[in-house]
């Protein structure tokens, strides 16, 4: 064996349906005769393809290995990242198609070897960004506008690596949209400016012609508008107190 992975896909080749390897062996064991069709090193991953074994070398932890002396270019690299954005799609597709929504899903793109998802709902004019590694501000800032002179309706949902570029678009937008794994499906955040998190299963979410639309996302919104209203007022009170009272214009008579 070559290489040691800790996620594999059960369903093919280029199969989505990501795994990972047990911490003990007889976890382990159960797993390998649950699926007894095998496992794989998944393209979607960025994979080879290839069989993979489920091993337990040396009585250590099990992990996932290309049997043959096969050489791959996750074995070189952090799988884990790679196979990230596959431990979210199934529930999100299922969530869709429950709404009879047919969505192009993409790699979302990343540098960093990490892998989001970019979901396009095309009759809706609508895209979901699922962002799962650190973004930079400006990194942020130009691909929401990217996105946005493409699409109707825009929504981010942040993985729990994206915490930052959440925390950004709260400041800009007063909401941000979190997404985390619950058991085999997922739960979404709705983020206000007071810092807090209202957390509903995804399955209480839809997605409309209006948009993304979650438990919560309207009284952000709410909250966000009139926080903004009161610094307006506040800053005018600044200005008027600054500029203090009229003065009269020279050659002008005076009341009498």
């Amino acid at each position: 064996m070559t290489g040691e992975l800790l996620w594999a896909v059960t369903d093919g080749p280029a199969g989505e349906n990501a795994v990972p390897a047990p911490e003990d062996r007889l976890d382990a064991g159960r797993l390998a005769r649950h699926h007894r069709g095998g496992f794989w090193c998944s393209t979607r991953a960025g994979g080879c393809g290839g069989r993979l074994v489920l091993q337990a070398p040396g009585g250590g932890r099990p992990s996932f290995g290309h049997p043959g002396g096969a050489r791959c270019a996750l074995t070189e690299a952090d799988a884990g990242r790679a196979y990230e954005h596959l431990r979210y799609q199934p529930a999100l597709t299922a969530w869709l198609a429950g709404q009879g929504h047919d969505a192009r899903l993409e790699r979302g793109p990343d540098p960093g070897g990490h892998s989001g998802l970019h979901v396009v709902v095309d009759e809706l004019g609508v895209v979901l960004e699922v962002q799962l590694a650190p973004l930079p501000d400006t990194a942020w800032r130009e691909r929401d506008d990217h996105l946005r002179r493409r699409h109707r309706h825009v929504t981010w949902l942040y993985g729990p690596g994206a915490e930052a570029a959440a925390v950004t678009e709260v400041a800009v937008r007063g909401v941000a949209v979190a997404l985390r794994r619950h058991h085999v499906g997922l739960s979404v955040g709705v983020r206000d400016v007071d810092d807090r998190t209202r957390w509903v299963r995804l399955a209480a979410c839809r997605l409309t012609a209006d948009g993304f639309a979650a438990p919560g996302t309207e009284e952000a919104r709410a909250l966000h508008a009139a926080r903004t209203a009161h610094r307006q007022r506040a800053a005018r009170r600044v200005r008027h107190r600054a500029a203090g009272p009229p003065v009269p214009q020279l050659g002008l008579p005076f009341p009498a």
